[in-house]
């Protein structure tokens, strides 16, 4: 009878591994991945953040200190994905020589000082990379990082020998590197001639098409504020389909500044970007020659057939506060992008108000500073705008702001004032309306609402914010209270025009966060005047077992607003304290009311007030202190 030894195995030990690595990717990844980032609009799905490292740092760290085991699980878990990404220059500030061109840099191997290695705005010591350290928060290996900067180089600057260099070596499969990032100040911004871009595009246009389209899927340009006025391409499509020419310069990122013309309304400025294709997008309205800037026709720029598929996001701005806005019409075709996810656009509401009441038959009573466009039913094109933003299947980021405010109303063709009252609030309600849509339909694309009200979205808009189930992120800006007008008489024996106040945000507190219908997590909250902040803590401190947000984001824009804000947050944490020793006492069986919300955060213009924030003691939420970005 023979024998045989049994051998014992463990099974769990064989698994523990296994299962412990998948745990904490599990954690690491709730930890530095945005919550608006999970879908894969932009190509980079899952991509860590570093913002959310920054918070999280210290519970990474807790982690990390278990052992030298779970240290490597998250070490090489966060700095494979960083890699894997593209995302290792989002991470860190790359140290290259600014001066040097490209074949000196390509002959150099892209050198680079791996001792000035620094997590991306974060410049402290503490924050460098550390290759000898034993427990450093993440240890990448040198090797990943030379293995990075051997496929990959940085420049501040190229020429069009640069450009023809790059060319000859890649056609002839002489490059050395996968990816190549060009970022480059151009106008009045920097120092680089913006007609590099224009010698660029003449060059390609005599070569063949599908060959600079492969080129730039290795080189990525981004140029920032280029002057286009006067350029006139004279590349031409070449009928001969087996040699096709090129007539496209591929980007990555492109800023444009505005033109100065003289006559009407610009129809040929953003036809630009037909010929200049980019993924994010940035035109600026500004006229910095004139004093009144030309109006443009953005009706190509938000049209895939001239600004290509390509594009993932467009903004519109002022950087001079020159008054340029976007009209309802130019946006009908948003829905057509297939990539489109970030749109951010300055409207101008009284132009809209303007012809609406003209419609209405109504005398016209909005002045404005800047014509009032061509519309020719705007009820219609209104409707069309919103319906282009909410069947679109890529928008995630919608911002809109307003360049004209309230003031602008006047009365001159008016005898009766109750008459003029009632016109004006019809004409607000037709306008407010037309923006149900947008936050009643129960699923569309958007999560984040950046909005200007400007007085004019009353409540029977925002109550249908309880049937969407997509919107995360709302934010409001300083003027949302909605204005309803009626004539008062005066003590002279006369009529005034009269502006009662309604509280949106009231409204939102009392109704629509409170609600468990309601998707939206995180509201943004801009103060401008220190009296605003005892109505926002009182309706937080009435409704904290309710809330259904997960965070609330103040923006301070003044200064001295910060000792106020402070005050009122005290009084909230010690009012809150004394809210949950009444309801235990009152619920004997309830161990500990339920708050759903978990931060707040602070965003403010100087770094000096910080340390009073900091002092707050704060039981009930995480404090986030963030600096303002500059203005431009």
């Amino acid at each position: 009878m023979s024998t045989s030894k049994k051998i014992k195995t463990d099974n769990n030990k064989i698994l523990q591994d296994v299962i412990d690595y998948e745990i904490l990717k599990s954690l690491i990844n709730y930890l530095l991945i945005s919550k608006n980032n999970k879908t894969n609009y932009n190509n980079t799905i899952n991509q860590y953040k570093i913002n959310k490292f920054y918070l999280n740092r210290n519970e990474i760290l807790n982690y990390i200190l278990v052992s030298k085991k779970w240290y490597n699980f998250i070490s090489s878990t966060i700095s494979n994905n960083i890699i894997d990404n593209k995302s290792f220059e989002h991470w860190l500030k790359i140290n290259y020589n600014k001066n040097k061109s490209f074949i000196e840099n390509y002959n150099n191997q892209n050198q680079y000082d791996k001792n000035n290695l620094i997590f991306n705005d974060k410049e402290d010591n503490q924050n460098k990379i550390s290759f000898n350290k034993e427990f450093s928060i993440i240890k990448i290996k040198e090797s990943i990082i030379n293995d990075y900067f051997k496929f990959n180089l940085f420049l501040d600057d190229i020429t069009i020998d640069d450009f023809k260099e790059i060319k000859n070596k890649f056609e002839n499969n002489q490059l050395l590197y996968n990816r190549i990032v060009v970022n480059v100040k151009t106008g009045y911004e920097g120092n680089q001639d913006d007609s590099i871009l224009f010698e660029i595009h003449e060059y390609i246009s005599n070569e063949n098409s599908e060959n600079i389209s492969n080129l730039f899927k290795i080189l990525e340009l981004n140029y920032n504020y280029l002057e286009i006025e006067g350029y006139n391409p004279s590349s031409e499509e070449d009928d001969d389909e087996s040699n096709k020419k090129c007539t496209e310069l591929y980007l990555n990122n492109l800023s444009i500044a505005g033109v100065d013309r003289d006559v009407g309304e610009d129809e040929e400025t953003v036809k630009i970007f037909k010929i200049f294709k980019g993924k994010n997008l940035i035109y600026d309205g500004s006229d910095v020659a004139c004093d009144c800037p030309t109006h443009v026709d953005y009706s190509a720029l938000f049209d895939p057939n001239n600004s290509g598929q390509q594009v993932e996001s467009i903004k519109v701005q002022n950087r001079l506060d020159g008054g340029e806005y976007v009209e309802a019409r130019h946006l009908i075709k948003v829905n057509q992008f297939e990539n489109l996810h970030s749109i951010t656009i300055p409207i101008n509401s009284f132009q809209i108000l303007s012809n609406l009441s003209e419609e209405m038959g109504f005398n016209s009573f909005y002045s404005n500073s800047t014509d009032s466009g061509n519309s020719e039913n705007m009820k219609s094109e209104l409707n069309q705008m919103i319906n282009s933003f909410i069947t679109s299947k890529s928008l995630k980021n919608l911002n809109i702001s307003s360049i004209e405010k309230e003031d602008s109303i006047y009365s001159d063709d008016y005898d009766d004032d109750e008459t003029f009252a009632n016109n004006i609030n019809e004409t607000i309600e037709s306008f407010s309306n037309s923006f149900i849509p947008l936050f009643s339909e129960s699923n569309t694309s958007i999560e984040r609402i950046e909005f200007d009200c400007c007085g004019l979205l009353n409540i029977n808009t925002f109550s249908n914010l309880l049937k969407n189930k997509s919107i995360k992120y709302l934010y409001l800006y300083d003027n949302s209270d909605f204005i309803v007008y009626s004539s008062k008489q005066t003590g002279r024996g006369g009529n005034d025009l009269h502006k009662e106040p309604i509280s949106i945000n009231q409204y939102l507190f009392d109704n629509i966060f409170s609600s468990p219908l309601t998707s939206i997590r995180h509201y943004k909250i801009n103060i401008k005047e220190s009296n605003q902040f005892k109505l926002i803590f009182n309706l937080i401190l009435n409704n904290i077992f309710k809330l259904q947000l997960y965070s609330l984001i103040f923006e301070l824009n003044e200064n001295e607003l910060v000792g106020e804000f402070v005050k009122e947050f005290k009084n909230l944490i010690n009012n809150i304290s004394i809210q949950q020793q009444q309801q235990q006492q009152q619920q004997q069986q309830q161990k500990e009311s339920n708050i759903n919300l978990k931060e707040i955060k602070i965003k403010i213009g100087d770094d000096e007030y910080i340390p009073e924030l900091n002092n707050i003691n704060n039981p009930y939420f995480t404090t986030v202190i963030k600096k303002l970005p500059k203005k431009n």
